[in-house]
C-alpha cells in the first residue's frame, strides 16, 4: 500500500462569492508547487453548486500533508480565501492507491 495521503476538500463560498473562492484557491494551488511533497492540488467547481470549490490533494506522505497544513496562512494564501467561506471545509481523508497522474 502506498504511504501517499490524499484528501478531498468542499468549501462552500459565502452566496455570490463561489468563484472569488475559486480564484483564491487558484493562487493557493500556485503557492502549494512549491510545498514539499506536493504531488497534486486542483482546484475544482461542480456545475450545480456555484458556490462550492472542492479542492482534490495528494501528499507523498502524512508528514508532507501535516507541514503543509501547518504552514503560515498567509505564505499559503489561505488567509485570503477564510472570510469568503460560509462555513468551515468539509474533508474527506484518502489513500492513493495508483492510476494515471500519480507517478
Amino acid at each position: 500500500m502506498s504511504a501517499r495521503v490524499g484528501r478531498y476538500v468542499r468549501m462552500i463560498a459565502t452566496p455570490g462569492e463561489g468563484t472569488a473562492l475559486a480564484e483564491g484557491m487558484l493562487r493557493v494551488a500556485e503557492g502549494m508547487r512549491s510545498a514539499p511533497g506536493c504531488e497534486l492540488y486542483i482546484v475544482n467547481r461542480t456545475p450545480d453548486e456555484e458556490d462550492a470549490v472542492w479542492v482534490t490533494e495528494v501528499w507523498s506522505d502524512e508528514a508532507a500533508s501535516e507541514a503543509a497544513l501547518e504552514r503560515d496562512l498567509g505564505e499559503a494564501g489561505l488567509g485570503a480565501v477564510l472570510p469568503l467561506l460560509a462555513a468551515p471545509p468539509e474533508y474527506i481523508e484518502l489513500t492513493p492507491v495508483g492510476g494515471p497522474g500519480l507517478g
